[in-house]
C-alpha cells in the first residue's frame, strides 16, 4: 500500500501522519504483509508512546481501500503498558484469532508466548524522525520545515509540538511559542519523559542504582571528553525475580542518561522468522545502537539465550549460532564508542558464561525485593499528592510485595476511592491488598530453625563473614519460586578449591536440613534448593574437578554429553554419598551446639532476623566455641566410621553406562 494514500483523518492531523509513516515502515519489514498478505503482526511502541495513539494510523493502513463488508475479517488490538499476560492473552484469542489480517499494538515488550508463537513477526516502531514530520507538516498543514526546525521542534515534548504546529502557522512561530512558554526544552520528544521515573526518583534498587548514577555522571565526562570511553562501565546484567522492575529501571536509566534507547529480547528476535531472520533482526538492533550513540540496548530475558554446554543434541546448531551471534554483537559494540548494554533475567545461571566474560555483561547486580522503608516510598510515590499520612502502617503488609505488585495496589486502591468520589485512605489500600501466605506457626518455626542451622554451622566451619539470617512473615504465591528464609554469608572468592572447600560448602548448604532433623526428627520440603545446590556441587567434585575416587573428566566436550547422571550408577552412588556424609557432619556440628541452635531458632522465630551481633551474644551465652569438624575428625565418630567405611569402589570401566 503506498504510503500516500491514508484517510482523511490521518492525511490531515500532523501527528496522525506522522506516526502513520512509522507504521508503514515497521510494517514494510513484512512484505507479504505489507502487500495485502494473511498474518497478524505484532507492532511495539517506542518507550513512553501510547499504543492508542496508533489507532488511527494502524487503521487508516489496515481498513481503507476494504468493502465494509470484509472488515470482519481485519482486526486492530492495543496493549497497554500496564496489563497482565493473562489478560493480553485473553483479549487476544477473543478479538484476533479468527481474523485473515491483524495488528496487535502493544507497549508491552515481552509478549506472552501464545502471542509470541501466533504472530508473524514482532517489530519495534521507529520513533517520528525529522523527515517524518516535515513530510506531515506538508501533507497536513502545508507547512514547509527545515531539516534544522524539524530538529528542534522534535527536541519539545510530543504533545506540546503537535498542539504548535497549526495551519498558516510557519515552523517558525511554531518553535517561539515553544520556546517562550512554560514548555522545558531540555525535554525530549519521547512521551517517556512525561510518564516515567527518571533513575533519581526510583525506590528499591539499591546497587543498581548506585551504578547507574555513576554512569550518567561518567556518560557527562565522555560527552565532554574528559574521559575516555575505555574508563566507561558499559555493560551489565541485572537479575531478580519477576516485577522488581528491571525494565524501568532500564527506561529511566536512559532517561537519566539522555541516551537513545533500544528494548528487545531474543524472544522478539525468534518471533522474526527463521534461524536467518532471528540473526537479521539481532544484528539489526545492535546497528541501531550503534548509529545512535550514546545509546543503551536493553536485552530482556536474557537467560532465553541459553548456554551451550546444556543444548540438547537435536536443537545444538541453531541455538549455538544464536549465542555466537550475540557474542560477536557483543564484541562489536565494545569496539564502538557510545554503547552500553544491559541484560535482563530472572535466571543468571542459565546464561552462557560467555556472554559474562571480562569486556561483554561482567558486572551482575541482583534487584531484590523492596525492603519496608522503600516499599513506603514506592507507594507513597504512586499516590503522589494524593498519599494518606498513615502510609506506614503499610509496611508489615506488604512485605514480600514487589515494586509490580505495589503498583497494582495503588491502581485498585485508587479505582476504588475513584468509584465512591473520594480521594484515597488507608482503606483503600488495606482492602486491595493480596492474598499472602503468612508464615506463622510450626511452618515459621522450620524455617527459623533452618536457618539458625544454616548460620552455625557456617561460622563454625569458617565458611564466611555472617551478613545475618532472617525469615519472612508472609510470602507471595505470584512468585514460583521464593525462600522462606535466608542466612547470609559474604564468601571470599576462591580461585584455587580442594577438596576440603567443596566439602565444606556442601555441609553448610545441608545444614538447614540437618537441624531441622535435629530438632523435629525430620525435614520438610523446604530444602529443595539446597539439596539442588549440594547435589550440583558434588557433582562438580566427581565429573569435573577429578576429586573422587575417578580421575574421569566427564563435562562438557568430553563425549559424555548424552549420558546423564542417572545412566551412570556408580556416578549417583558416590554423589549420594558425598551428600550423606557432609549431612552427618553438619548434624554433628549441630548435635554439639544443640542448646545454641534452640536459642538462635528462637530469636529468628521471635525477630524475624537475626544479627551478626545478636548471634555473638547468644554464642557467647550459650554455644560451645569450638572449630568445624573436619572429615578426619569426622571419621572419628560412630556415624563417620560407618560411611568410610561402606565406600565402595567405582567401577573402573566405562561399560557400567546404561545405554
Amino acid at each position: 500500500m503506498s504510503i500516500d494514500m491514508p484517510n482523511e483523518i490521518v492525511r490531515n492531523s500532523v501527528k496522525h501522519y506522522a506516526l502513520y509513516r512509522t507504521v508503514i515502515r515497521a510494517l514494510s519489514q513484512i512484505e507479504s504483509f505489507l502487500d495485502g498478505g494473511p498474518g497478524i503482526v505484532a507492532l511495539l511502541t517506542p518507550p513512553g508512546q501510547r499504543a492508542e495513539d496508533y489507532l488511527p494510523a494502524a487503521g487508516a493502513y489496515l481498513y481503507d481501500g476494504t468493502q465494509r463488508a470484509d472488515r470482519d475479517a481485519l482486526g486492530i488490538l492495543c496493549v497497554g503498558k500496564d496489563e497482565k499476560a493473562r489478560s493480553i492473552e485473553y483479549n487476544f484469542q477473543s478479538d484476533l484469532s479468527g481474523k485473515t489480517r491483524a495488528i496487535l499494538i502493544s507497549e508491552v515488550n515481552d509478549l506472552p508466548s501464545l502471542v509470541v508463537v501466533a504472530v508473524e513477526a514482532i517489530i519495534r516502531i521507529e520513533p517520528i524522525n525529522e523527515r517524518d514530520l516535515r513530510e506531515a507538516c506538508k501533507r497536513a498543514l502545508n507547512v514547509r520545515v527545515t531539516v534544522q526546525q524539524a530538529t528542534k521542534l522534535l527536541s519539545f515534548p510530543q504533545n506540546a509540538m503537535f498542539a504548535a504546529l497549526r495551519r498558516n502557522r510557519t515552523a517558525a512561530e511554531a518553535i517561539k511559542r515553544l520556546s517562550f512558554s512554560s514548555v522545558d526544552r531540555s525535554a525530549t520528544s519521547d512521551p517517556a519523559q512525561e510518564t516515567q521515573p527518571r533513575l533519581e526518583d526510583l525506590h528499591g534498587y539499591g546497587e543498581a542504582k548506585i551504578w547507574g548514577l555513576q554512569l550518567a555522571a561518567d556518560l557527562d565526562l565522555w560527552r565532554q571528553k574528559q574521559l575516555a570511553w575505555s574508563d566507561v562501565d558499559r555493560g551489565l546484567l541485572l537479575s531478580g525475580p519477576p516485577g522488581v522492575g528491571k525494565t524501568i529501571f532500564a527506561q529511566a536509566l536512559a532517561l537519566t542518561c539522555n541516551v537513545h534507547f533500544i528494548a528487545t529480547s531474543v524472544a522478539q528476535w525468534q518471533a522474526t522468522g527463521h534461524l536467518g531472520d532471528t540473526l537479521k533482526a539481532m544484528r539489526t538492533d545492535f546497528a541501531n545502537a550503534s548509529a545512535n550513540t550514546p545509546s543503551i540496548i536493553f536485552l530482556d530475558e536474557l537467560d532465553s539465550i541459553g548456554d551451550r554446554s546444556t543444548f540438547p543434541a537435536d536443537h545444538a546448531n541453531y541455538s549455538t549460532q544464536v549465542v555466537n551471534s550475540l557474542l560477536e554483537c557483543l564484541d562489536g559494540t565494545s569496539k564502538r564508542d557510545g554503547v552500553i548494554v544491559v541484560g535482563a533475567t530472572n535466571h543468571p545461571d542459565k546464561i552462557d558464561p560467555a556472554v559474562r566474560r571480562p569486556g561483554r555483561l561482567d558486572r551482575h547486580v541482583v534487584i531484590g525485593l523492596p525492603n519496608l522503608v522503600d516499599r513506603i516510598a514506592i507507594i507513597r510515590q504512586l499516590l503522589g499528592s494524593a498519599a494518606p499520612s498513615e502510609l506506614g502502617e503499610l509496611g508489615l503488609l506488604t512485605e514480600s510485595m514487589a515494586g509490580a505488585d505495589l503498583a497494582q495496589l495503588v491502581r485498585e486502591a485508587k479505582r476504588r476511592a475513584r468509584r465512591q468520589r473520594r480521594g484515597v485512605g488507608l482503606e483503600d489500600l488495606t482492602s486491595q491488598l493480596p492474598p499472602l501466605i503468612h508464615v506463622i506457626g510450626e511452618f515459621r518455626r522450620s524455617a527459623a530453625v533452618h536457618e539458625a542451622g544454616h548460620t552455625i554451622v557456617g561460622i563454625r566451619l569458617g565458611y564466611g563473614k555472617f551478613r545475618g539470617a532472617f525469615v519472612h512473615r508472609q510470602l507471595n504465591p505470584r512468585f514460583s519460586e521464593q525462600q522462606a528464609g535466608a542466612a547470609g554469608f559474604d564468601v571470599p572468592i576462591v580461585l584455587l578449591r580442594n577438596d576440603q572447600s567443596y566439602r565444606d560448602q556442601i555441609c553448610v548448604t545441608l545444614a538447614g536440613i540437618a537441624a531441622e532433623r535435629l530438632i523435629f526428627g525430620s525435614h520438610s520440603n523446604g530444602g529443595e534448593a539446597d539439596l539442588a545446590e549440594a547435589t550440583r556441587l558434588a557433582l562438580e567434585m566427581e565429573t569435573t574437578a577429578g576429586m573422587g575416587t575417578k580421575l574421569l573428566y566427564l563435562g562438557n566436550g568430553a563425549g559424555w554429553e548424552a549420558f546423564g547422571p542417572q545412566q551412570v550408577p556408580w556416578l549417583i552412588d558416590k554423589v549420594n554419598e558425598i551428600l550423606r556424609f557432609e549431612l552427618a557432619r553438619a548434624q554433628d556440628v549441630l548435635a554439639s551446639d544443640r542448646t545454641l541452635l534452640v536459642a538462635v531458632g528462637d530469636e529468628i522465630d521471635k525477630e524475624a532476623h537475626l544479627s551478626p551481633q545478636r548471634f555473638a551474644e547468644l554464642d557467647e551465652r550459650f554455644g560451645l566455641i569450638r572449630r568445624g569438624v573436619s572429615i578426619d575428625e569426622k571419621a572419628s565418630t560412630e556415624t563417620g566410621r560407618r560411611l568410610r567405611n561402606s565406600r565402595r569402589r567405582a567401577p573402573a570401566s566405562e561399560k557400567e553406562v546404561r545405554s
